[in-house]
């Protein structure tokens, strides 16, 4: 089981389950945890300070705004990939990475 993280929610710590994270966007100052249920949270952080807190073998970075869970990838293709059924941008620096980062079977 992966070990849970906590984000303010109206003057409350909330318990978020990793393995429910489907994808992280940044707004700003801020970074949308996006989760399998389309629910979400914005928490004040940087994409890379909340990768940090974050289990690395399962999130990956796709541009520099947004990660996804390895979990929630539908396919990929050289430009995007789909998580939940929406298209997520592949920033071209980082797609050697994305593929490096899947358990791929040829």
């Amino acid at each position: 089981m992966l070990k849970p993280f906590f984000v303010w929610q109206n003057k409350i710590l909330k318990n978020i389950n990793p393995a429910e994270v489907m994808c992280l966007l940044t707004e700003g100052n801020y970074t949308k945890i996006i989760l399998s249920n389309k629910s979400y949270f914005m928490v004040r952080s940087s994409l890379s300070s909340a990768l940090k807190k974050l289990p690395t073998d399962i999130f990956i970075k796709t541009h520099r705004s947004i990660a996804a869970s390895i979990y929630f990838i539908d396919n990929v293709s050289r430009d995007h990939l789909t998580v939940g059924g929406e298209p997520i941008p592949i920033a071209r620096q980082y797609y050697k990475r994305v593929i490096d980062q899947l358990n791929i079977i040829e």
